[in-house]
């Protein structure tokens, strides 16, 4: 399968080159999100800087992509640290079809999520939220519904208390959102979409969480990896209008098991060696730490290739 996907690059107009052999496909969500962002970054520094033809493969979300990453018939994918997590281990909405083939190249930067609201709402809290309606379901992004189950439960409310419309994923969720079916919608801070709903609708707000360590506690239930983080406006954080207090967890770019070892070397040292470039492409690589990219991730394991780079620059797995 992975053959089609290089015959399409091809087709698409990419010049057949010395290091053709190593073409590659990168797996992202749709347009508009901050996957598709994110991994157009990516494929954008390893087609530059990596020196290997790469191509991007949108998909509906994750819970189609990464499955094609395991199996090999896509060679990277950028998502969430949680997601690949539970798809190696085979819970959540992975349940039953475990990926053991997921490998990590290394953490790019904090995923940062808000539910937001028109600016001028009289929604000013989570709390608000209790009789409104929200997208809820998600049936093609599952990682969506257990983000909002953690967004619940660090805000004492439960999906009993809100009315959910259906949705298939967080773009369809803001479209609903933009055209007024829904009061509030759950995105990345910081995405594309929400730049274009902000422009919409004529201004967006972020609502903030109380990060208080007993409503930590209740979100890490849902989401292990999750912590709060402080964002300030200015930048692309469009709907944040003050200092405000979000959800927020890692983003990590992840290989096949089946992709070669020195491949994913040129991968890791292209990413590591050009923050900057990877900024210019899409402003959340502003938060990559080159240094901190080789993270404990269990039971993610690193892809060889990943590992050889970081040793040789001296790095070490840190908790």
């Amino acid at each position: 399968m992975k053959t089609l996907f290089y015959a399409a690059a091809l087709s698409a107009g990419m010049a057949a080159s010395p290091l053709a052999a190593q073409m590659i496909a990168v797996g992202t969500a749709s347009p508009g999100t901050l996957f598709h962002s994110s991994a157009s970054a990516v494929t954008k520094v390893i087609n530059e800087e990596a020196g290997i033809r790469a191509t991007l493969q949108p998909f509906a979300s994750a819970n189609v992509y990464i499955p094609a990453v395991s199996e090999g018939d896509i060679d990277l994918g950028v998502g969430t640290v949680h997601e690949v997590n539970v798809a190696i281990q085979g819970t959540e909405h992975f349940s039953d079809r475990p990926q053991p083939g997921l490998r990590a190249v290394g953490v790019m930067f904090p995923l940062r999520f808000a539910i937001f609201v028109r600016e001028d709402s009289d929604i000013e809290s989570l709390a608000d939220l209790a009789g409104r309606s929200l997208p809820g379901s998600y049936s093609s992004q599952q990682i969506a519904v257990t983000m909002m189950d953690a967004i619940y439960a660090a805000s004492d409310l439960s999906k009993d208390d809100v009315d959910l419309v259906p949705v298939a994923n967080t773009v369809a969720g803001a479209n609903d959102f933009a055209t007024g079916k829904v009061d509030a919608f759950f995105f990345a801070v910081g995405a594309a979409k929400v730049s274009e709903v902000d422009a919409a609708v004529g201004g967006v707000r972020a609502l903030p969480f109380e990060a208080s360590d007993e409503n930590l506690a209740a979100m890490r239930e849902h989401l292990p990896q999750g912590y709060f983080l402080e964002v300030a406006p200015g930048g692309n954080n469009v709907g944040i209008m003050e200092p405000t207090q979000i959800m927020a967890f890692d983003a990590i770019t992840f290989a096949s098991a089946e992709t070669s070892e020195d491949t994913i070397y040129e991968v890791t040292k292209g990413l590591h060696e050009n923050k900057d470039a990877l900024a210019a492409a899409f402003p959340a690589f502003r938060a990559f730490a080159p240094d901190a990219m080789y993270k404990d991730l269990a039971p993610v394991e690193y892809h060889p290739g990943a590992v050889r780079y970081f040793e040789e620059i001296g790095l070490s797995i840190a908790n």
